[in-house]
């Protein structure tokens, strides 16, 4: 058996993949400076969409539904504000007026590719799970709403028809005095 040292075929492999990546995001169009923007518009997007659900008032019969929603709208927002965070100090090289001269940004973009592209979709898996539960938590919610807003429905027509009733009731016979006079 030989011994190990040097490079294997393996390293060389994966430098050329590291040099494609690099290579990649260093590009104009399609490059890191596309995936940084797309990523912020989602990640932007989220973080607003979250905002409005922690914002939700909670009434005496939507109470749990409520507070599990703001929840786990919270343990989204916490892991996404510090990645946005970290995010801030690549937006000089990757924004859209960022200089564009050939050098400029030129380590930032190759460090988004190597590194911070692939957190971006660890971060979207982790919040892709919660965002299902989010989704069945609002379903079940409006749901029951739904169910409740039809059984008070249904009581208060009820009681409308009787109170209709009884009123009739009573002014049949004032009415048909009155007629005879």
């Amino acid at each position: 058996m030989t011994p190990a040292f040097g490079f294997s075929v393996g390293d060389f492999i994966n430098g050329i993949n590291l040099i494609r990546k690099v290579a990649k995001a260093l590009k104009e169009t399609g490059g890191a400076s596309s995936e940084y923007q797309a990523a912020i518009i989602e990640l932007k997007g989220l973080k607003h969409a979250l905002q409005h659900l922690q914002a939700l008032e909670p009434t005496e019969d939507n109470l749990s539904h409520v507070n599990a929603i703001r929840g786990m709208a919270l343990a989204c927002q916490l892991p996404l504000r510090d990645f946005l965070t970290r995010l801030e100090k690549y937006e000089s090289s990757l924004e859209p007026w960022a200089d564009r001269t050939k050098y400029r940004g030129a380590g930032r973009k190759a460090r988004w590719a190597v590194e911070f592209a692939a957190k971006v979709e660890k971060l979207k898996a982790l919040v892709a799970a919660k965002q299902i539960s989010i989704n069945l938590v609002l379903a079940t919610h409006a749901s029951q709403t739904i169910s409740l807003i039809n059984t008070r429905t249904k009581q208060e027509y009820g009681t409308l028809m009787s109170k209709i009733a009884e009123q009739r009731a009573t002014s049949a016979p004032r009415i048909c005095r009155a007629h005879r006079k």
